[in-house]
């Protein structure tokens, strides 16, 4: 394989692991037979999920596997238009394949629990409801990707494995889903609520307002936010630059 294109492909199956493990708990939370996971199930395998494919990817691509910290790396001038644009495809297609397969594996009404959606209290179509929605994903995508760039893009953080850097990032998803799980469904990732909702589609008519501000415009609104203050308030300017010149170095 063409060496150029490995970052991609390791990027396209990370994602496609991530959203398949982490939707696929969530339904099969929900199946009639009644398997037992909760709340706490589900955030320890979304934590557990991240962990592992970061730890995967992270030598050969950098293991983002999120669309909001590529827009983010993208805007701080880490990455150019071109491997953005090859990062966000083959994680939007990773997604996307790890919500069809979903579709195969599980019947229309128990696959529709796989998209995040805004809780029950939360549903009424309001402009209030969707600003606390989205607020809740600014928030909590803001502290995740604080740890993203504190445990792997600051040059000056303990040199850990792959595994160690996403165990640090899983944990601390595993507890922001905890809290916000219940109010969104805790997606923190563009990449995680489009792919099974690309398949809701397919059967059941989405809310394509509540997906784009509270699961698109939430995270990457709180992953740019955390990345220009770590970028700009904690990153020396000496470290901010040789940062940028090591990423255009890998062009």
């Amino acid at each position: 394989m063409d060496k150029s294109l490995r970052p991609y492909v390791a990027e396209l199956i990370g994602t496609f692991g991530l959203v398949f493990v982490s939707a696929g708990a969530v339904c099969s939370a929900n199946l009639a037979s009644g398997i037992v996971l909760d709340v706490t199930g589900i955030a320890v395998v979304y934590g557990l999920a991240l962990a592992v494919m970061l730890g995967a990817t992270i030598n050969v691509s950098g293991g983002y596997l999120n669309p909001a910290i590529t827009i983010t790396l993208w805007v701080l001038r880490r990455f150019d238009n071109v491997r953005a644009a090859w990062l966000l495809g083959a994680q939007l297609l990773g997604a996307a394949l790890a919500g069809a397969v979903l579709r195969i594996l599980f019947a229309p009404g128990v696959m529709a629990r796989a998209t995040p959606h805004l809780s029950e209290a939360l549903v009424a179509p309001t402009r209030e409801a969707l600003l606390t929605g989205a607020g809740v994903e600014v928030l909590l995508t803001f502290l995740l990707t604080f740890v993203v760039f504190a445990t792997i893009i600051d040059p000056r953080a303990p040199k850990l494995s792959g595994l160690g850097a996403g165990l640090t990032v899983g944990l601390g998803l595993v507890a922001l889903v905890l809290v916000g799980y219940p109010i969104t469904g805790a997606a923190l990732n563009p990449a995680r609520a489009f792919g099974p909702l690309v398949w809701e589609s397919t059967f059941e008519k989405v809310n394509l307002q509540e997906h784009l501000f509270v699961y698109w415009i939430g995270p990457v609104v709180g992953a740019l936010l955390a990345g220009l203050l770590y970028t700009y308030l904690i990153l020396p300017p000496a470290e901010r630059a040789a940062a940028v010149e090591v990423a255009h170095a890998k062009k």
